[in-house]
């Protein structure tokens, strides 16, 4: 296994690549900021048939490189009738966007949609309107959630800790992403990206429901992990994110 030493020059051409990547879309204040206030959940809804989504998936794969921000990709499968069946999409995935679609009171589904702290909408191939929605989550009051905590328990699973806290007006969902760090590319051939070939970035591969947290600690063994996982502590029907933890994949590999 690769030492401390190899794994930081390992680390420099992505985190350059992250920084190009993030001064190209306007987003870097944005980000910093949001680092001095603590973890900041951006979830992108894309799929592979969609002209304007690659170039939102890049931006997401730079934004999820900070340390302090979880960057969520789901692949839609609503655009599949158009000439190109997306590889990843599932349909929990699109009832996910549809949930926020009526918690923000969205005239329509689109992608690609950046949803920031389950608070705030932005068109993800409008840069300025991405950096807008940051600005917004980051200046918002921020949520009385719990403390979460991660821990490996083998390569496939982990040990979640869910502690106590002040009790939520209603119990809110606790939410487990499985995720590929990427990139994962896939050529298209047909559609909109036909020719090309599409990067996806920490790509969700499933959602599980946890259970309901009321303020009482709770403890969740061997929940799947592979290669990396996020939880989340949600209010009910797509409301705001209280609180937000990961396991990256180099974590994983410790």
């Amino acid at each position: 296994m690769p030492d401390a030493r190899m794994l930081a020059r390992m680390k420099r051409p992505f985190l350059r690549f992250a920084a190009a990547l993030l001064l190209a879309f306007g987003l870097t204040g944005a980000v910093a900021a949001a680092q001095e206030r603590g973890t900041l959940v951006i979830e992108l809804f894309t799929s592979q048939g969609c002209a304007s989504c690659p170039r939102a998936n890049r931006m997401l794969g730079a934004l999820s490189l900070e340390e302090d921000v979880i960057a969520l990709t789901y692949p839609v499968d609503y655009w599949d009738y158009l000439g190109w069946r997306d590889t990843f999409a599932r349909s929990e995935f699109t009832s996910r966007q549809r949930a926020y679609g009526r918690a923000l009171h969205t005239r329509a589904l689109y992608t690609p949609q950046i949803i920031v702290q389950g608070l705030f909408n932005a068109n993800a191939a409008r840069a300025s309107r991405v950096r807008s929605a940051l600005n917004d989550a980051r200046a918002a009051t921020p949520p009385q959630g719990p403390d979460i905590i991660i821990r490996r328990s083998d390569e496939d699973t982990a040990r979640v800790y869910v502690s106590a806290g002040p009790s939520p007006e209603a119990a809110a969902d606790i939410w487990l992403m499985t995720y590929v760090p990427g990139p994962v590319s896939v050529a298209v051939t047909a559609g909109e990206n036909a020719g090309n070939r599409v990067g996806h970035y920490n790509l969700v591969r499933s959602i599980t429901h946890l259970g309901a947290w009321e303020g009482r600690s709770l403890r969740f063994a061997d929940v799947a992990c592979r290669p990396a996982c996020a939880v989340l502590v949600q209010a009910q029907n797509a409301g705001a994110i209280l609180s937000a933890a990961q396991l990256r994949a180099e974590a994983a590999q410790e």
